[in-house]
């Protein structure tokens, strides 16, 4: 490797906006063999706006499309570079090259490849070969566009939301004969919508009036964007859960940002120019005795825009069907788990998070007098009932106390490992809620002094920081003080590295447990349940329809329809549960029910509900507490889910449950309104009740 170069110029003139993205795994690769060099990249304008962003670019210089050669010598007068690599060798681009005061150069990344040799792998071979970079692993140098949090941001909100699988189709290529017809496309997405619920968007590009006549004929399902800036565009594309493209730059980037990608070749081989697996590139007439792999522009139709044998185009050759199985493959994979970028992990499955190194502190085992914070909701606090029993487990000796809200602390008499509860709203929780009371604070600080705890973990979700509960357990001379923290901070004496936020918040608890190197025997749910206290006709059904944040509510009306129509073909009876401030919206819920209900709307206590739901046969909610208590009780129960999170951070693990959302681009929202009128709520009635019946139906009834 050579150790003197401190300036790189990469030199990118070959006008496509594909050939940006397809020369950027080599501009990389050269970037990461020498961090200490800044790295200047000269190239045409739009493809130079994709890399303004990329941290590894010190700067990009947009090419004169009309005077290139003019450009680069501009740029040569005004900066000696160590190191030039150009992959363009035409218009005395190399003879400029060639004379500049470079101590080293590269004129030519082309330079005779094989038939099926991808051009980004061509271009890091010869790099490697010349000792310009650490490898040529193809796989180790995707390419990867960056994008910032503004623009992610804004493409969320412009796609609102819109209901996946979204599915690009991207229509346009700069040559006639790189396009596949608007017929297939037409029945591709009628099929994609009819068997994915799919919904189709495809960019404007230059043809408008196709792109239109292919959304118009889809149907409802399809739309088309406005044209618009190309990062604009990238940041939309990155949204994507498939994208099905002609082979032209758009599918580059599709597959640059982590898409996955179904690229249609027609002229061009896909052997040169494909995308690397798990990207399916799919060839028109691979036999085509005009097509010349070694250097296809030969080629007569490439300059006529005519296929001189009986296609029309080569294209053709592929059919809906065949790119919907491709696609359906893709899609597939994806619900495993796998996105083609490597290294990458499915948030909502498989997720894995850093090894810790367990602490295993006598100071920790000694302790005798400990403070467990949980300072959110009933739902929050439920969740920490594994933590807390494994901590009681491995400190029988110890007294356990658990802060929380005063909600939240309902739920200590039934969780397991508890032997004393101290309700408290604190400020950083009920932020715009709660007034500022320095006399409040300083109270909850000599209370806290006064228990002499020895001890305190604070239990937080992914995006809550511990420091403000861990600062005020300093003030009150905690000695120890355990949470996991995404920042350097002194309040902590013992700070667990964080996890990815995608992880179940059961285990996001546990790892706090783990890392002081308690053994954790079992993972599940569980609370202490009350003798039921309501004489109630067996068997019965739980319909809890409600919860403190509007987002998250499914419409009570077809919640009622779903329970009575369960409730005619079981025979069960519903029970209506909710707190007092629900009783004036259950009116109309009651009145569809009529006979059938059993109302118990504020008529019941925190245990009296966990009794219930024990009891129950089925559950019928939304994301709220009631979810957690079936899990904890291993009742069966469908979950009206929203968008708001993410089902892998809270889902039941071990009861019998369905989850039912339609997924929305603009998911996880983490809003407490919803400006889309709940569309990741659009459940049909018939899709609830199909799946409480599927759910029951090899269940043994809880009682005869």
């Amino acid at each position: 490797m050579l150790n003197d170069i401190q300036t790189i110029l990469f030199v990118e003139l070959l006008g496509g906006i594909g050939d940006v993205v397809i020369a950027l795994p080599a501009i990389q690769a050269l970037a990461r063999s020498h961090p200490q060099a800044q790295l200047t990249v000269l190239t045409f304008a739009p493809g130079s706006t994709l890399l303004e962003s990329d941290p590894m670019i010190h700067q990009v210089v947009a090419a004169d499309r009309h005077h290139p050669h003019k450009s680069l010598e501009e740029l040569l007068n005004q900066t000696t570079f160590d190191l030039i690599v150009s992959d363009t060798n035409y218009g005395g681009i190399a003879e400029i090259i060639a004379h500049s005061n470079a101590k080293y150069t590269i004129t030519n990344l082309w330079q005779s490849p094989p038939p099926n040799e991808r051009v980004s792998d061509r271009f890091l071979k010869i790099l490697y070969g010349s000792g310009l970079i650490e490898t040529e692993a193809p796989n180790l140098n995707w390419p990867y566009l960056h994008l910032i949090t503004q623009e992610k941001v804004h493409a969320r909100q412009s796609l609102g939301a819109t209901f996946r699988p979204l599915i690009y189709f991207i229509t346009d290529a700069g040559m006639r004969i790189k396009k596949w017809s608007a017929e297939y496309f037409i029945q591709l997405g009628a099929k994609l919508v009819q068997q994915h619920q799919a919904t189709i968007v495809i960019p404007s590009g230059s043809d408008i009036a196709q792109a239109n006549r292919i959304a118009r004929n889809i149907g409802e399902a399809a739309q088309v964007l406005p044209a618009q800036s190309l990062r604009n565009l990238a940041a939309l594309l990155a949204e994507a859960d498939l994208a099905i493209a002609a082979d032209t730059g758009l599918a580059r980037i599709a597959a640059a940002l982590n898409i996955p990608t179904m690229t249609l070749f027609g002229p061009s081989w896909h052997g040169r120019y494909g995308q690397p697996a798990p990207h399916i590139n799919l060839q028109g007439f691979p036999t085509c005795p005009e097509r010349k792999i070694h250097n296809f522009t030969e080629q007569s139709c490439w300059y006529s825009g005519e296929c001189p044998y009986e296609w029309r185009s080569c294209l053709d050759d592929i059919s809906p069907d065949a790119v919907f199985e491709a696609a359906t493959q893709l899609l597939q994979a994806q619900s495993n788990g796998q996105r083609p970028e490597r290294g990458n992990v499915n948030t909502q499955k498989n997720v894995v998070w850093p090894a810790l190194a367990p602490v295993k502190e006598r100071q920790w085992t000694n302790a005798r007098n400990v403070l467990v914070m949980r300072l959110d909701n009933i739902g929050d606090v439920i969740m920490t009932s594994p933590a807390l029993r494994s901590l009681k487990e491995n400190l029988p000796q110890a007294k356990i106390t658990l802060m929380a809200s005063p909600s939240g602390a309902l739920t200590a008499p039934l969780l397991p490992g508890v032997d004393e509860v101290l309700p408290w709203r604190v400020l950083w929780q009920d932020l715009g809620r709660l007034e500022f009371d320095p006399t409040r604070e300083w109270e909850l600080i000599e209370t806290l002094k006064q228990k002499q705890f020895d001890a305190a973990i604070v239990f937080t979700s992914f995006a809550q920081s511990p420091h403000p509960a861990a600062l005020i357990c300093a003030l009150a001379d905690i000695p120890l003080r355990l949470g996991e923290s995404k920042e350097q901070d002194w309040s902590l004496t013992h700070a667990v590295p964080p996890a990815p936020d995608a992880i179940h918040q059961v285990d996001r608890n546990l790892r706090l447990i783990e890392w002081l190197g308690l053994p954790v025997r079992d993972r599940r749910l569980s609370l202490n349940i009350p003798p039921l206290t309501f004489s109630l006709p067996q068997p019965y059904l739980v319909l809890n329809p409600w919860t403190s944040c509007q987002s998250r509510n499914y419409d009570p009306e077809r919640f009622a329809k779903a329970a009575r129509q369960l409730s005619d073909i079981t025979g069960w009876k519903v029970v209506v549960t909710g707190v007092e401030k629900d009783r004036e919206r259950a009116t109309p819920l009651l009145e569809v029910l009529v006979e059938r209900a059993i109302d118990l709307v504020g008529k019941t206590t925190l245990a009296e509900l966990v009794a219930l739901v024990a009891h129950a046969q089925l559950v019928l909610t939304n994301n709220t507490s009631t979810m957690h208590m079936a899990d904890a009780t291993n009742t069966p129960n469908v979950v009206l889910f929203a968008g708001t999170e993410q089902e892998g951070q809270w889902q039941p693990r071990y009861s019998p449950v369905r989850l039912l959302r339609r997924p929305t681009v603009c998911s996880p929202c983490y809003a407490f309104t919803c400006p889309y009128e709940l569309q990741c709520l659009d459940i049909s009635v018939e899709s609830v009740v199909a799946a409480a019946l599927e759910l029951i139906a090899d269940i043994k009834p809880i009682h005869e």
